[in-house]
Order: structure tokens, then C-alpha cells, then sequence
């Protein structure tokens, strides 16, 4: 069965069918004019201002005054990634981290973001293939402390890191050769 991501709010009856029913996801394509109108705004906005944009052309923190130039935005958003992708301990259990890939992609849905599209198709991708990223109990930065879980499971988007897969803990990368995917950039 599938479920399409729109701007509708899960409920937890309905979070609950999706993962014990192992439905299928696809984005409505009202959610995908929202994610790419929003993506578009920003690029605008990177294009027609002076002005740097927090994190988006800066660096982060400390580094906020550090410019960024365009060629560099991808591998700034990379670095990131990696860098908050320090968990540790136990291993958070696989059904958790699917749930949790339910619910990033129901956010980005909406389109408040401005995530690309190619990403948010990804990580669905990941969902519907049970290709369920490593993620860490402990470990946390952030305000909201969800860092560097969603960290981790964003270096599967990456094609770095570990995940299961056909039941089997493997390297992101050696799963995404196997099925003939490239890693995917971030922007």
C-alpha cells in the first residue's frame, strides 16, 4: 500500500499503519510545489542579496562572520553532516529510525525548509527500499538535541556511513553500488 506525503498532520493511528503496514511513500505533487517554491525562494534570495544568509553562505557559530562562496555551498553542507554525525553507544532500534525517516520526510513536506526535491525523494527512497541508516543513542547538539541522530541518518542520503539492509549491517556505500546509486550531493 502507499501513503502520500502532503500537508495533511500524521496522527499517531495513522504513523503506526504506515510502519507496521510497511507502506510504500510517495510525495503528493502539492507537497512537491511546496518544497520546490520554497527551494526557489531561497536560491533567489542567494542570488539577489549582498548580504550573506546565515548558514546558507556562512559558516556556523564562531565562523558566522566566514563567507562562503557558491562553489563551495555543497561541500559546506557536507561537512556539516559529517561533522554532527557523532553518536555513540548502543544502536538506535531499526524500526525507530524508519519512524524517524517518516516523520523528516512528512516535515520537509511542507515546505518550510528549502530542502531540494532530489533529496526529500531520496530519503523516501531509502524508506520504501528499507535501506534504514545506523543511528546512535547517545549523542546530541543542538537546542533540540536531534543533531546528530538526524546527522546519521542523513550521511545514508550522503552514501557514507552504515545501514541495513536485507537484514544485514553493511557500508552505505557498498548497498548504494550494489543497486547502482550514486551518492547524493547536498546544496
Amino acid at each position: 500500500m502507499i501513503h502520500y506525503i502532503s500537508g495533511q498532520v500524521l496522527d499517531i493511528e495513522m504513523v503506526s499503519e504506515i510502519i507496521n503496514k510497511n507502506y510504500k511513500l510517495e510525495i503528493s505533487d502539492d507537497a512537491k510545489n511546496k518544497i520546490k517554491k520554497c527551494r526557489l525562494f531561497l536560491e533567489n534570495k542567494i542570488k539577489n542579496s549582498k548580504e550573506p544568509i546565515y548558514g546558507i553562505n556562512t559558516g556556523f557559530g564562531s565562523l558566522c562572520n566566514t563567507s562562503i562562496s557558491n562553489d563551495e555551498l555543497e561541500q559546506l553542507q557536507e561537512n556539516l553532516v559529517k561533522s554532527h554525525a557523532c553518536g555513540m553507544g548502543d544502536e538506535v532500534d531499526s524500526e525507530i529510525v524508519k519512524l524517524m525517516m517518516l516523520l523528516k520526510v512528512q516535515a520537509l513536506s511542507y515546505g518550510k525548509s528549502a530542502i531540494c526535491l532530489d533529496t526529500v525523494e531520496r530519503l523516501i527512497y531509502l524508506f520504501n527500499n528499507d535501506i534504514i541508516p545506523v543511528v546512535y543513542q547517545q549523542g546530541s547538539l543542538g537546542a533540540s538535541g536531534d543533531l546528530a541522530p538526524l546527522a546519521h541518518m542523513t550521511l545514508a542520503i550522503l552514501g557514507e556511513g552504515e545501514v541495513y539492509y536485507k537484514g544485514k549491517k553493511q557500508k552505505t556505500s557498498k548497498v548504494y553500488n550494489e543497486l547502482g546509486l550514486e551518492p547524493h550531493k547536498l546544496k
